[in-house]
């Protein structure tokens, strides 16, 4: 869900683009206020449908696959409910290109998309077992695989649903390893890429932990939409007497991964579980860099499925911040 910035040459100049036509805008001015009601009710109505299908699955009758059909309905309910409300409320989006012809982007609108979509690879899923955007101190056993669908939402300008899937493979040794793709952006021009990681657990004695990994960017459709960049990183956890863990550690990228030039910072997060199946979670890259997000939130486990959902507060700039949603099953 982290941002990596345009950077390339050739962007779309100024003076290509063609203007809206004024009726266009007009119309656009009439019914955004309708839009943004309408989809303040599918917002509110989404996180309802969540809240139910959640009440009835803890029923007491509910077990197995019957609990997770039910949970699995409401995450899928909340994703098809939010995305039209957040494509219903950025009805100004219509206004960037004239639909009649050929999308051209604006350069600015261009570069937004392509930081909230793309990047969304690097910190969002980094193709392991991460808390929100932070690797987790958990390794995979061996044999074991984890598949994951993110969706993330910006409520700002640019308004955009961006959707990743990933999946891990536990290699054994405290070793995993997965794959990434990403870049998928509703409404606006989709940018391809894969991120290849490997997560090392080196030490881990008791309640102390120590992993470290590494992470390869590379875009699907070559350099045309930029160049590869790689992402490294350490961290250390330890778990309390309270059913509380503590992770901190640092980071470096190469240029292009999470900004122009080559970028570094820490990491730090904490899990708190509060009943067997629910965490209070929140992890925070440090930096205004394209990493640098704080996330709070909950994370709830059923059976092999496990759902976070949480609001990811962009460091320094609040037009950045984004609303998190992933479903990951583990088998």
């Amino acid at each position: 869900m982290s941002e990596i910035r345009l950077v390339k040459s050739g962007s779309p100049t100024a003076g290509a683009l063609r203007a809206a036509p004024p009726f266009r805008v007009l119309r656009i001015s009439e019914e955004k206020a309708p839009n943004r009601r309408r989809a303040l009710q599918l917002g509110a109505l989404a996180f309802a449908a969540l809240a139910v299908f959640g009440f009835i699955a803890a029923f007491p009758g509910f077990h197995g696959p019957l609990q997770e059909a039910v949970v699995a309905a409401g995450y899928l309910s909340l994703v098809f409910l939010f995305r039209s409300a957040m494509r219903r409320w950025g009805t100004d989006w219509d206004a960037v290109w004239d639909r009649t012809r050929h999308r051209r982007w604006h350069p600015g609108v261009f570069a937004a998309v392509f930081a909230a979509g793309l990047a969304a690879a690097p910190a969002q899923s980094l193709a392991q077992q991460t808390l929100f955007n932070i690797p987790s101190a958990d390794v995979l056993d061996k044999g074991k695989i984890y598949l994951e669908e993110d969706s993330l939402w910006r409520p700002q300008d640019p308004h955009v649903a961006v959707f990743t899937m990933r999946g891990v493979y536990g290699f054994g040794c405290g070793i995993e390893a997965g794959i990434n793709v990403g870049g998928f952006v509703a409404p606006g021009r989709s940018t391809p890429a894969g991120i290849v990681a490997i997560k090392w657990q080196p030490v881990r004695v008791g309640a102390f932990a120590l992993t470290a990994g590494a992470h390869g960017l590379f875009f699907l459709r070559g350099s045309r939409d930029g160049d590869p960049a790689g992402h490294f990183y350490t961290e250390g956890s330890y778990s309390l007497p309270t059913q509380t863990r503590i992770t901190a550690g640092g980071w470096v990228a190469t240029a292009r991964y999470a900004g122009p030039l080559d970028t570094r910072g820490g990491q730090f997060a904490v899990e708190q579980n509060v009943i067997g199946h629910l965490n209070v979670n929140a992890d925070w890259y440090t930096g205004r860099n394209g990493l640098g997000y704080f996330s709070p939130g909950v994370v709830s486990a059923w059976g092999p499925w496990t759902i976070y959902a949480a609001y990811s507060f962009k460091n320094g700039d609040s037009k950045g911040n984004a609303v998190l949603i992933e479903l990951g099953v583990a088998f």
